[in-house]
């Protein structure tokens, strides 16, 4: 049976940690960030933006995919979707091989920098729920008519290269025709904008 809320699956994200050679590759902030509420909210607006879109998603390509939590959620909530990773962070595919392997419809894991990527356009979807750490170029390589899930927010610290003010500033970085979800939700420091759609 399958259970909507990120939170279910948290407890067994904290059982593979049991596994020197898997929490060796985390460090205490890295797991209390994945697993904070800000988070945790910020997931739950990217489920409900993939609901929006799913119906036409076969073959989705998750860039950013970190550990691979949302990743589980969305293998057992969709069984019939194949999902593919991709994170630059080498540290990352074994821990979210461990976490989803049982699943048939997770295919693989890349370790790879999303602009060098070639296999891109085999995707019929796209989630990326980390634009605000990364330039144009991913996005301007991508084929009209994809399928997209992303997010953005406001927040401004060193390592967001590309932050948007507002909502309506992320729909016009990002042009996507029939727009299925758009929402803004308010954390405590910042806010995470979060739109699905086709891209133009």
């Amino acid at each position: 049976m399958t259970n909507n809320d990120i939170e279910h699956y948290i407890p067994t994200f904290m059982d593979i940690l049991y596994d020197d050679k898997i929490s060796e590759k985390l460090s205490l902030a890295e797991v209390r960030d994945m697993c904070h509420t800000n988070q945790i909210q910020s997931k739950k607006s990217a489920i409900r933006a993939f609901d929006a879109i799913s119906d036409n998603a076969r073959s989705v390509l998750y860039i950013g995919s970190w550990a691979g939590l949302l990743t589980r959620v969305l293998l057992e909530k969709y069984p019939d979707i194949n999902f593919t990773e991709l994170d630059i962070d080498m540290r990352l595919k074994s821990i979210s091989d461990r976490l989803n392997y049982q699943f048939e419809n997770y295919l693989y894991h890349h370790t790879a920098d999303i602009n060098s990527f070639d296999r891109i356009h085999e995707f019929d979807t796209i989630i990326n729920l980390s634009c605000e750490h990364m330039n144009m170029d991913w996005f301007n390589r991508i084929s009209a008519g994809t399928q997209l899930v992303i997010q953005s927010n406001d927040l401004k610290i060193e390592d967001h290269i590309n932050n948007c003010a507002s909502l309506d500033d992320f729909k016009n970085k990002y042009p996507l025709d029939e727009i299925r979800h758009s929402e803004t939700v308010e954390l405590n420091v910042y806010n995470r904008f979060t739109i699905s759609g086709i891209k133009s």
